[in-house]
């Protein structure tokens, strides 16, 4: 027997017939059928896919859309203007010195020493002036306006030496210093000179006005003819015209100015915002106030010997001269007597004298010079008559009256 079935044979031995049948039988016997495989499910219907994706993108629009609208600053800003460098603004040129500082000695009841000098040209806003005593330190001395190429100085003393300095000032800056000059005021030997009217304030446009009046006649500083009607603004103010308006407006019917009328039978014009009191009921003194510190006094003086102006006037002040008084003659055909210094204008009436003061407060310049001859121009005194346009005196304008020639005659 092969050794393959030796093992075979063993697993036998000891089993029965009828178990060798059953096992015989069952080899065989055909192998069971293999198991059928389930039945497949019966498809269930799909849902479609259409309705999620437009949600999807309907939430993701939502929020994208909410970020963009919430920070749409940040991330949309307007286009930025183009950034132009603008070239630095070039400085400014100081004003040139002044030159021919010239410094003299005067005296009327005290000693004083007159200045005056030639502008060095630039732009100028107005000049600064100093002055020391012998070797010391220069100090200032004061401060004066562009149009200004004079000054008094009053305060010197006998028996002491000045030296004097001027500097232009602008808006470049400060020029280099003057010439210096010097004046030595010898005690008992000083140089008799007659008063001479104030400098004008600063006038801008050199229109006749200062910028101060340009103010009282809204009228423009930096432009001579501000209606530009071929006149001057101060021709116009001068001839009681207004300067804001085209020709033939006047002041009085544009408003500019009211008439002051005393019960005494005088009538001036006042310009719009100043004010005018009666300092006695009966019109014999009154103030016209400018707001500026300077003001206008007017008064009626006795005459009781019938002098004439200028025998008045010299009788009343002492150490006056004929020669160093002017005659004058305003639109309305008033003769009248200007002092040495033009600061007051004398009017012969009914036996009495309308005196006209211009009181500027001791200021080394004065700022209504025109306004001060208008007033003149508008003055009336009841009993003396008028003239008419064509009898009128033809005045040329800002200055006729403040001339410093005399015009008086000292024949009896």
């Amino acid at each position: 027997m092969p050794e393959k079935y030796y093992g075979m044979a063993a697993k036998m031995e000891g089993k029965t017939q009828a178990e060798l049948e059953a096992m015989a039988a069952k080899k065989a016997a055909p192998p069971p059928p293999a198991p059928k495989p389930p039945a497949p499910a019966a498809p269930s219907a799909k849902r479609p896919m259409w309705p999620f994706a437009v949600l999807f993108l309907v939430v993701i629009l939502l929020i994208g859309g909410g970020f963009v609208w919430f920070n749409r600053e940040a991330l949309f800003q307007p286009p930025q203007p183009p950034v132009v460098t603008e070239p630095a603004p070039q400085p400014r040129p100081a004003p040139n010195a002044p030159a021919n500082l010239v410094a003299t000695v005067t005296s009327g009841t005290a000693p004083a020493v007159a200045l005056s000098w030639v502008d060095g040209g630039g732009e100028t806003t107005g000049f600064r002036l100093e002055r020391r005593e012998g070797e010391g330190t220069f100090l200032p001395l004061t401060p004066l306006p562009a149009s200004s190429v004079s000054f008094l100085d009053v305060t010197v003393r006998e028996g002491r030496a000045y030296q004097y300095r001027v500097f232009a000032v602008g808006p470049g800056g400060e020029s280099s210093a003057s010439n210096i000059a010097l004046a030595r005021v010898e005690a008992g030997e000083p140089v008799a000179v007659a008063p001479t009217l104030p400098p004008g304030g600063l006038d801008s446009d050199s229109d006749g006005l200062t910028d101060v009046e340009e103010a009282v006649y809204g009228t423009d500083p930096r432009v001579p003819d501000s209606d530009r009607d071929g006149f001057l603004d101060g021709n116009e103010v001068f001839h009681l015209y207004n300067p804001a308006a085209a020709a033939p407006v006047r002041l009085l019917d544009s408003g500019l100015v009211e008439p002051f009328v005393s019960p005494a039978g005088w009538s001036i014009y006042v310009p719009r915002g100043w004010t005018a009191t009666l300092d006695e009921n009966d019109g014999s003194r009154a103030t016209i106030r400018t707001g500026q510190g300077e003001v206008f006094r007017i008064s009626i003086e006795d005459n009781p010997n019938g002098a004439s102006l200028v025998d008045w006037y010299t009788a009343r002040h002492a150490g006056v001269a004929p020669s160093q008084l002017r005659e004058i003659f305003t639109k309305g055909g008033l003769e009248g007597l200007l002092g040495p210094d033009r600061m007051d204008a004398n009017f012969d009436w009914d036996g009495k004298i309308f005196v006209l003061t211009y009181d500027n407060a001791n200021k080394p310049f004065i700022q209504f010079r025109t306004t001060y001859e208008m007033l003149l121009n508008s003055l009336r005194l009841s009993g003396v008559p008028l003239l008419s346009e064509a009898e009128a005196p033809a005045l040329e304008g800002p200055g006729e009256f403040l001339a410093t020639t005399s015009t008086t005659s000292t024949a009896p």
